[in-house]
C-alpha cells in the first residue's frame, strides 16, 4: 500500500501496521445463476472462463452506454493508482479457487503478497485469475510452495467458507459495493463495522477507491489520536492534523463517532 509506504517516509520515528482481514466477495453472491456459465462459480473447478470481463459489464451494467461509463470510471480510478486496466480478461463473477487459495497464503503471511500480485496479473496482464496456471505463478512468485498450493487446491478445503462469505456479505451484513475499508483501532476502542462487535466508539469506514494522500491523511489522524490518548504527542512530529477532516479529491475522512447504538459511524467516500 504506497499510504502506508508514505506515511513511514514522512514519520520515521512512527510504526504503523495493519493487520488485514480479507472477506470474499461477488457482486452476485452465492447466486447459481446462471448454472453452468463460465461466469458462474458453479461451473466447476475444470471450467475455463471464455467470457471477457468487457463482456460480462455489458449483463451486468444493463447497456452498452452503461458499460463504458463504468469502464471509463474504473480505468480513470486505476490510472490515479499507477493500474492500468485490461478489459480483455477472461473472467468469472465467482471466482473460488483464486479465493480459497487467498486464504490459504494467509497461513504464510503472505496474503497480501499474493493479492497484489495476482491483481496485477489478472487487471493489467491479461493473466486471468480464474486458471490455476495464474494462481500457480503468483504463489510461486511470493514465496508459496508451487507444489503444496497446487495439492491444495485440489482438495476442497475452504471452498465452503468461499461461498458462505459470498451470501453473507451481501444478505447479512448489507455489503452491496466494494472496495470497502473498515479500520478497527482497539487501542482507541474503537471497534465495530460489519464483521466486529461494537466498542465505545465506531470504526473509521472507506467506501469505494480513494487515493494514496486520502489514506494517508486517515492513517496520520488515527496515528494522532493514539499518541494523544498515550500521552506521547510531544515525542512526535504528528499532530493533530486538522486538514485530515477537510474534502480530499472526491470524499471526506471518516471519523469514528462514540457509539450510540446503531452501529454506524460516519463515513468519507461514494
Amino acid at each position: 500500500m504506497h499510504a502506508l509506504a508514505t506515511f513511514h517516509t514522512k514519520h520515521p520515528n512512527l510504526a504503523l501496521a495493519i493487520n488485514v482481514t480479507r472477506h470474499p466477495y461477488s457482486f452476485i453472491g452465492d447466486s447459481k445463476s446462471p448454472e453452468g456459465s463460465s461466469l458462474s462459480g458453479y461451473a466447476g473447478k475444470s471450467q475455463v472462463p471464455t467470457t471477457t470481463w468487457h463482456e460480462s459489464l455489458l449483463g451486468y451494467t444493463g447497456s452498452e452506454e452503461a458499460r463504458q461509463k463504468a469502464e471509463h470510471g474504473m480505468y480513470q480510478l486505476g490510472l490515479a493508482a499507477e493500474i492500468t486496466f485490461d478489459y480483455n480478461v477472461l473472467t468469472q463473477w465467482q471466482p473460488i479457487e483464486s479465493q480459497r487459495l487467498l486464504l490459504w497464503a494467509g497461513q504464510y503471511g503472505l496474503q497480501e503478497e499474493f493479492m497484489t500480485n495476482l491483481n496485477r496479473r489478472h487487471f493489467e496482464n491479461k493473466e486471468s485469475a480464474s486458471l490455476r496456471s495464474t494462481l500457480l505463478n503468483s504463489a510461486e512468485e511470493v514465496g508459496l510452495d508451487r507444489v503444496l498450493a497446487n495439492a491444495f487446491l485440489d482438495t476442497n478445503q475452504y471452498e465452503q467458507d468461499v461461498w458462505d462469505s459470498y451470501g453473507n456479505t451481501i444478505r447479512e451484513k448489507g455489503i452491496h459495493s466494494i472496495p470497502m475499508f473498515v479500520y478497527n483501532v482497539p487501542a482507541l476502542n474503537v471497534r465495530g463495522g460489519p464483521f466486529r462487535e461494537p466498542d465505545q466508539r465506531d470504526p473509521w469506514i472507506v467506501r469505494g477507491s480513494m487515493d494514496e494522500d486520502y489514506f494517508l491523511h486517515l492513517f496520520e489522524k488515527i496515528a494522532s489520536q493514539i499518541l494523544k490518548a498515550k500521552g506521547w504527542e510531544e515525542n512526535s512530529d504528528v499532530k493533530d492534523h486538522q486538514d485530515v477532516a477537510r474534502d480530499v479529491k472526491g470524499g471526506k475522512s471518516c471519523e469514528p463517532t462514540l457509539h450510540d447504538g446503531d452501529g454506524k459511524g460516519t463515513c468519507g467516500g461514494n
